[in-house]
């Protein structure tokens, strides 16, 4: 297992990964499309025309844009800490003519002066954080910026490295990638990175984590190999 400095993920997804980074995740996490599909369709159900949408790690745009198009009342704004996913999110965005649905701000959730959201995701952006107090830090910085009953949705890596079944799913997303991608080489450094970097933790510590910092009714309602998705409420 590899060992190294602390992992910095506001440097990794800097101008080469926000430039490729819609093409190639979608060839990486296989129902990555359907993992934004449930997620829009388990927020419009359970939130007004007007809601206030708090989407942390904006990334590129694709979540945020999902959204916009297709409710008309609803104001979202983006947080992520990365100047070139910001750059690369709000340039999308103005393109589609979305500028007034959608807000982009620079930094993390902890600085955003903005707060009772009626719901908030976070996609892929707790798993590089680690066990130590960060990811409950996290968490609670989200929970503290919503509204009483509001929705979270997180979507995450997870799983207890070295089980029977972590190695299960992984054995079998790496022969997926491997039968669907053409570069053998970056496959495996893909994998480095998955393996190095990225703080996996089993389901249940995550449910235990989001209610630890102030959530309820903790639902999971997405898995694809080791990504695994939760839905739950502000308490």
């Amino acid at each position: 297992m590899t060992n190294k400095t602390d992992f910095d993920a506001t440097n990794h997804f800097g101008d080469k990964h926000a430039s490729v980074y819609d093409e190639k995740i979608r060839k990486v996490i296989r129902g990555y499309s359907e993992m934004h599909d449930l997620t829009y369709y388990l927020l419009k159900d359970n939130l007004t025309e007007n809601a206030k949408i708090l989407v942390v790690g904006i990334g590129t745009g694709h979540e945020a844009v999902t959204y916009a198009e297709n409710q008309e009342g609803w104001h979202i704004i983006g947080v992520d800490p990365t100047p070139e996913m910001v750059k690369s999110s709000t340039n999308k965005i103005i393109q589609l003519g979305l500028a007034d649905k959608i807000d982009v701000v620079e930094g993390k959730v902890d600085k955003l002066k903005e707060n009772n959201f009626d719901a908030a995701t976070s996609i892929l952006v707790m798993q590089f954080l680690k066990d130590n107090g960060d990811k409950e830090a996290y968490l609670q910085d989200i929970s503290a910026k919503l509204k009483k009953g509001a929705k979270f949705v997180l979507i995450d890596l997870e799983g207890e490295k070295d089980s029977e079944k972590f190695n299960l799913l992984l054995s079998a997303w790496k022969s997926h990638q491997y039968n669907t991608r053409d570069d053998k080489e970056q496959i495996d450094k893909d994998f480095e990175h998955v393996d190095a970097d990225l703080q996996f933790i089993p389901g249940e510590r995550i449910v235990d984590l989001l209610q630890i910092t102030g959530f309820t009714n903790v639902c999971k309602f997405y898995q694809s190999y080791l990504f695994g998705g939760y839905i739950a409420e502000k308490a």
